[in-house]
């Protein structure tokens, strides 16, 4: 089974962990606004970067889903 993240999804994901990281880190204003214009400006739909973090999100989860599924095989039934 393979499972993967469309660009939209891993911005939004992007956008609600900027923000909750901006709103709980206890940043003051201009820092809090500079973290946000980074998001905005340089993590957009289709920027290089973006493209970057949805292939290594993908990638990640990828890793995680095979791992798991080795795990289950190596492990007895019997426990």
């Amino acid at each position: 089974m393979e499972i993967k993240f469309a660009d939209d999804e891993v911005n939004e994901m992007l956008t609600l962990l900027v923000n909750r990281m901006a709103d709980e880190a206890g940043l003051e204003d201009k820092d809090r606004a500079m973290l946000k214009r980074w998001r905005t400006s340089e993590m957009r739909l289709g920027s290089d970067d973006m493209d970057d973090l949805v292939i290594k999100v993908n990638d990640d989860l990828a890793k995680l889903t095979e791992r798991r599924a080795k795990s289950h095989i190596r492990r007895p039934d019997w426990r």
